[in-house]
């Protein structure tokens, strides 16, 4: 019995047999990051980079930006500049735009164009201030298949952007909106004496805030 104890024949293929799954999820793990953090930092930066470039188009600056040179290009002519009143219901192009640009970033990098790319562009909060949104995602193919250990043969990877466009004649706009807004409140529930009570607590706090000074 003692001899069979001793006898470490085998050993080697029983360590081998715990060892090598082990070592298969961790050679599994290593691809994943390979293929997960280069392409995530890159379609990052294309999303970015749409966003941005959007969201400035239609700010109240007099930049317009050209899809193909992916540049801005200064407008002269202020009668091409947009309408922030029409472009409040206008249909714009934001998503054929935002696409257009993310996939024209993300083609001249260097990383890897396997699997399928999809983008989606468009405007969130378009009363308030508009925030132009793109998400983009690429599906890419394990180069070895795992399915067996429960590793999925499709790794998705996917980026959000948001960039806000800055209009100061929007912002006018909201502020005359509020504006009417409570005056027609006061008018219509007779709150004149609630509304010239707020007015003098407000001139109380200003002058001992030195406001009005």
């Amino acid at each position: 019995m003692r001899e069979l104890l001793k006898n470490t024949k085998g050993d080697a293929v029983v360590e081998s047999t715990i060892l090598f799954p082990i070592m298969i999820m961790i050679f599994a793990a290593l691809v994943l990051l390979a293929i997960f953090l280069p392409a995530h930092a890159v379609l990052q930066g294309a999303t970015q980079f749409a966003a941005t470039a959007l969201a400035t188009e239609k700010s109240d600056t007099w930049l317009f930006f050209d899809d193909d040179s992916l540049s801005f290009v200064w407008e002269t002519d202020k009668s091409n500049l947009r309408n922030v009143y029409a472009d409040l219901f206008s249909n714009d192009d934001i998503a054929d735009r935002g696409e257009k640009i993310t996939r024209e970033v993300e083609s001249r990098s260097i990383s890897s164009k396997e699997g399928t790319l999809s983008v989606s562009a468009y405007v969130e909060n378009r009363i308030l201030y508009r925030e132009v949104v793109i998400v983009a995602s690429r599906e890419y193919p394990m180069p070895v298949d795992l399915s067996l250990i429960g590793f999925p043969n499709v790794i998705t990877v996917q980026a959000t952007t948001s960039a806000v466009a800055h209009n100061a004649s929007e912002f006018v706009r909201n502020m005359d909106m509020a504006s009417d807004f409570a005056t027609f409140i006061i008018d219509k529930y007779e709150l004149h004496d609630l509304a010239d009570t707020i007015s003098s607590f407000g001139s109380k706090v200003s002058g001992l805030l030195g406001w009005g000074n």
